[in-house]
């Protein structure tokens, strides 16, 4: 071992290294890189989803994971946790497994057996149309670059089996829908921040919107038309106040033949539900370019397919959850999970506001055309658009 270069792997026998190291090592020091995949599986009749999630921290040296079913307002989850130096080309982490079978095409989703929660799987996610990139998220914050992440998501299906209390179901392609996406960069929220850090309402500027109503809204679906093609509105909402520029904004229709046609500006009219927060209907409203200098207006129509459903992402460790947060060392091997027998209880949302993100099964529509969705959502205070029913 040379002290100055990270160990082999097996990806370095190929010729696509970035950075003068080994792919054991990240071309930056900064504890917050990380490298993420997310999938949400969801029966079309609302009655049934499946979520999994994948974290690596290289230079944390941690990889973590999550798994879960919901069914009815029931959620169960499974988290594990390990050192990454103990295997670092291995993507299974406890009981979660994670393979790429065809690169774009087929991706493998196991949970096992496990001590945790009495459910396990094995789910292959596949692809129905391409991989669409969203615009890169760079966040400066304090003076240090926060976030400087880019994402992909594809849609697709899945096949497989799910056992839940000893009761095995069967997963049909033709009855489920799926999406999934991979993410890499530096990440907020990563790990604890350290304690002596200047506090944020110390030296803040004009450009801190703490206390302003928030609107956090992202969007996945595939659209089909009458002709057997499809297409793809995507886009990521976040803004604090609801005045001038949005604070970060994504939005692209992604057409089956892989172009990119992206939205100039968005603006979602949403009706959430008063007790939980949830997304129940409401109208997407885009601009994108015409001929010359005129507009192209398209409106789409949203609506939960089952009000009850939405696999909360707090579990997951998106956010502090019982004590844990993604990329935090919580020992060599961790595993641990609960059950929540009634996710849309108010006092869920009384805890932490973040219980509001959830991976929403949605129908989606513009005029004859139909598809199906998933919608992350957050919303504080009074935000232009958004009625609270």
């Amino acid at each position: 071992m040379i002290p100055t270069i990270a160990p082999l792997t097996a990806s370095d026998e190929q010729f696509n290294h970035q950075i003068v190291n080994t792919h054991a090592a990240v071309g930056t020091a900064d504890r917050a890189w990380t490298e993420k995949a997310w999938f949400t599986l969801m029966r079309k009749d609302g009655q049934m989803q499946a979520n999994f999630g994948l974290g690596k921290y290289t230079n944390r040296n941690i990889i973590d994971g999550f798994a879960g079913i919901q069914r009815g307002r029931q959620q169960r989850t499974v988290r594990a946790s390990r050192v990454l130096t103990s295997r670092i080309e291995d993507m299974s982490v406890g009981p979660l497994g994670y393979e790429v079978l065809e690169p774009f095409k087929a991706i493998r989703l196991t949970l096992a057996e496990n001590a945790a929660q009495p459910i396990h799987f094995e789910l292959t996610f596949h692809a129905t149309m391409p991989a669409f990139f969203e615009k890169r998220d760079t966040v400066i914050h304090g003076g240090r670059t926060a976030s400087d992440v880019i994402r992909y998501h594809q849609a697709g299906t899945v096949s497989g089996w799910i056992e839940i209390d000893g009761e095995r179901i069967t997963v049909n392609p033709d009855e489920w829908y799926a999406f999934r996406d991979r993410s890499w960069g530096i990440r907020e929220h990563v790990g604890l921040d350290p304690a002596d850090l200047v506090p944020s309402s110390v030296g803040a500027t004009s450009s801190n919107k703490a206390g302003s109503a928030f609107h956090f809204n992202w969007l996945v679906s595939k659209i089909d038309r009458p002709d057997g093609t499809s297409y793809d509105l995507a886009y990521y909402f976040r803004d604090f106040g609801g005045g001038g520029e949005l604070e970060f904004f994504s939005g692209y229709i992604n057409e089956s033949d892989g172009r990119q046609i992206p939205i100039l500006h968005l603006y979602p009219e949403m009706d959430y539900r008063q007790s939980d927060r949830g997304a129940m209907r409401g109208r997407i409203t885009a601009l994108l370019a015409g001929k010359g200098a005129s507009m192209v207006k398209r409106v789409f129509e949203v609506e939960a397919i089952n009000p009850e459903m939405g696999f909360r992402l707090l579990p997951g460790m998106y956010g502090a959850w019982k004590g844990q947060i993604h990329g935090s060392y919580k020992s060599e091997n961790f595993l641990d999970g609960e059950c929540v027998d009634d996710v849309n209880n108010p006092e869920k949302l009384a805890e932490s506001y973040r219980w509001q993100i959830r991976d929403r099964p949605v129908r989606i529509r513009e005029g004859e055309n139909t598809g199906y969705g998933d919608m992350e959502s957050i919303i504080l205070g009074d935000y232009p658009g958004v009625r609270i029913v």
